[in-house]
């Protein structure tokens, strides 16, 4: 959460050893391995204190730089930049780690719930601000214009055309990306289950197995059903939703 006030961030990471600590005690009697995921057009700075944190408390941290990074955005389907997540684990694995927790912030929450939805074995999984596509397509119409762009090229057998194409940011904002239609539409196809919250809720979170900290800021417009969205998910004795006083 970039905009948070320090204060918020520290006691974001305090709730996150306090649950981690927990999970990785259920998990294994071994070290715990976290890998922290960014947002979108983020970079893996966005982690640093929290990273810091996790570390001086002992746990191994990775915070790859993902393919919905600033200078990468889209350069492979999704599909493919998950794996990017199996590798930073298998670095932590091979580094001691016996207990994996996938996190992640904006994007990255989402993609760490759908890692978790389709990944057993997982010790957590932590979302700070999950944050997606509008359901309401039709509040940005260049948005929903460059959706119908990438669609119509990949039906004209032009999926992996490089193409500039408008895309949207927190806050509504709009942006310019370059990517294939194929990796454009493997975010951003209103079927998939990480394009928006709703599908998220309804098609990932009730296929978690790990325990979920779900953590929201009270002043984030992002989080306006998260509470409703964490009940999706299975019951566990260790999952936690928690808010924090910040901003997305």
């Amino acid at each position: 959460m970039k905009s948070s006030p320090l204060a918020a961030l520290v006691k974001l990471a305090c709730l996150c050893l306090c649950v981690l600590l927990g999970l990785a005690a259920a998990a294994a009697a071994g070290g715990a391995g976290v890998v922290l995921l960014h947002g979108k057009t983020g970079m893996p700075g966005q982690h640093a204190k929290l990273a810091a944190a996790l570390k001086a408390a002992g746990f191994l941290v990775a915070t790859p730089k993902l393919c919905w990074s600033k200078d990468r955005i889209f350069d492979k389907v999704y599909a493919d930049c998950l794996g990017e997540v199996d590798a930073a684990i298998g670095r932590l694995k091979a580094a001691g780690a016996t207990g994996i927790v996938v996190g992640g912030t904006s994007q990255g929450a989402v993609a760490a719930i759908d890692y978790g939805a389709v990944h057993a074995g997982l010790a957590g999984i932590i979302a700070l601000s999950p944050a997606a596509d509008p359901v309401e397509l039709g509040k940005y119409p260049e948005f929903r214009a460059a959706i119908d762009q990438a669609r119509a090229l990949q039906q004209a057998g032009r999926g992996a055309a490089v193409t500039r194409l408008d895309d949207l940011v927190s806050g509504g904002k709009v942006i310019q990306v370059t990517a294939t239609p194929a990796a454009y539409l493997s975010f951003h196809d209103p079927a998939v289950p990480i394009a928006t919250m709703k599908n998220l809720t309804a098609l990932d979170l009730p296929r978690l197995q790990a325990p979920l900290l779900w953590v929201a800021g009270t002043r984030d417009p992002a989080q306006g059903s998260a509470a409703k969205s964490f009940q999706a998910a299975p019951a566990n004795k260790l999952s936690r939703y928690v808010t924090v006083e910040a901003t997305h």
